[in-house]
């Protein structure tokens, strides 16, 4: 085909209507990548023993588990039960591996030790594990695993772990997979500005600072304010304080944190 001009005209129509389709192809698919949660749903399950003869838990030896199973999550649940044994154990202290070891052998193996020391004293031990869900953003599950652990003395120990799962992948993350490439000190370093600045609202001395030094935390999950770091008691500070929990903001974490997890607003995903 020829113009006016005798310039032969190169027929475009086709061609920007294929680049429009792959254009309308490529972003129906990421709207519908973005929309393909995976269904979830789950059950209570509750399991208690307590000494022989005993009507009420507040007044004798008791194990009580209470966890969230989800439906058609196997390696979630195991995950999840994995970590309650090693948290319920000591943290995997324990000479038995967890993966040979039922929740029902534990209570039992709680009570006995309680039996043998009956006698020298009057106080009641107790063991509570939970594990629930506790977010959920997109397809990233966060599960709070919560156990107490009382034994005598003058008071009980609590341990919380968060474990995220990617409910597509089916596996487990890490905080380093939330982080880019390199940029791991980058992160540090913002959270440990926000442990100062902490340390500043609780007005700590040299004497707690030297005590209490900057570490780093395995357990996070994502919020509408940021990326949120759990510390155990014992951990930045002494067990009247309780967990402390660290906050990098979303403003801060640009170009250091993937770009799927930094989103202006992060809902129940529910």
């Amino acid at each position: 085909m020829w113009n006016m001009n005798g310039l032969r005209a190169v027929r475009l129509v086709p061609v920007v209507a294929l680049l429009c389709s792959l254009l309308w192809t490529l972003t129906a698919c990421e709207k519908q990548q973005a929309a393909a949660e995976v269904p979830l749903s789950s059950k209570l399950e509750t399991n208690e023993w307590r000494a022989p003869a005993c009507k009420d838990d507040k007044d004798c030896t008791a194990v009580v588990i209470r966890r969230e199973v989800f439906t058609n999550h196997p390696a979630l649940n195991d995950a999840i039960r994995t970590q309650l044994l090693e948290q319920l154990q000591g943290n995997g202290e324990a000479a038995e591996s967890p993966a040979n070891t039922s929740f029902a052998q534990l209570a039992q193996n709680f009570i006995a030790e309680a039996a043998k020391v009956s006698d020298m004293s009057v106080a009641h031990w107790q063991m509570n594990g939970e594990a629930e869900k506790l977010a959920r953003h997109g397809n990233l599950l966060t599960v709070a695993i919560n156990t107490y652990t009382y034994s005598g003395g003058a008071h009980g120990m609590p341990v919380t772990h968060w474990l995220n799962w990617d409910l597509a992948q089916d596996k487990r993350v890490i905080l380093n997979d939330i982080i880019e490439p390199g940029q791991e000190g980058a992160f540090w370093n913002l959270a440990r500005d926000e442990h100062e600045q902490w340390l500043q609202a609780q007005k700590a001395d040299a004497d707690f600072r030297s005590s209490w030094p900057f570490q780093h935390s395995e357990d996070f999950q994502l919020t509408e304010k940021g990326v949120v770091l759990l510390y155990g008691v014992y951990t930045l500070a002494p067990y009247s304080s309780g967990e402390v929990e660290l906050t990098v903001p979303h403003a801060k974490l640009e170009g250091v944190v993937r770009k799927a997890y930094l989103v202006a607003k992060i809902g129940s995903g529910e």
